[in-house]
């Protein structure tokens, strides 16, 4: 704590300076001013996210859930034709993970077709390739998270 006594003009004036925690505190004249200055700060939280580690490939750090039926197919694709497991399975069942790496998907020319269906809970999200087609069966909602249950090919 820091004290001056000054004399002006016959009347005293005391100065007191006082640092606590970010806080200024001033007092002037026989003490009856007094300003108040609080030093504020503000932190801000990253959202969780979620590492999933397999024991066939290095961990990757993905987002919690798919929220369209497009964005369950196209990770599940991309996942499979970068050759990685485990972000194919983040949007996919287990038994689809395992039936697309039964082939690599290495320089695979998919090209997305679209979701449709009749059913809009059950959606088939085509993409096609030279001579055929693959079609994934999605289901789950906005708020749950779609999934590709199954897979299955056509032959042109």
């Amino acid at each position: 704590m820091t004290r001056e006594r000054w004399m002006l003009g016959g009347a005293g004036v005391l100065v007191v300076l006082l640092v606590v925690v970010g806080t200024v505190l001033i007092v002037s004249g026989d003490g009856d001013t007094k300003i108040s200055v609080t030093a504020t700060t503000t932190s801000s939280t990253i959202p969780p996210t979620t590492t999933t580690t397999s024991t066939e490939s290095p961990s990757v750090t993905i987002g919690i859930v798919c929220t369209t039926p497009e964005e369950a197919a196209m990770s599940f694709i991309d996942a499979w034709i970068a050759g990685d497991e485990a972000a194919a399975a983040r949007c996919a069942a287990p038994a689809a993970v395992a039936k697309i790496f039964e082939t690599s998907g290495a320089g695979a020319q998919y090209m997305f077709q679209g979701c449709f269906g009749d059913d809009p809970a059950l959606p088939d999200c085509a993409y096609t390739y030279e001579g055929g087609s693959a079609h994934l069966a999605v289901t789950g909602t906005e708020a749950a998270g779609w999934q590709v249950q199954s897979l299955s090919y056509v032959a042109d």
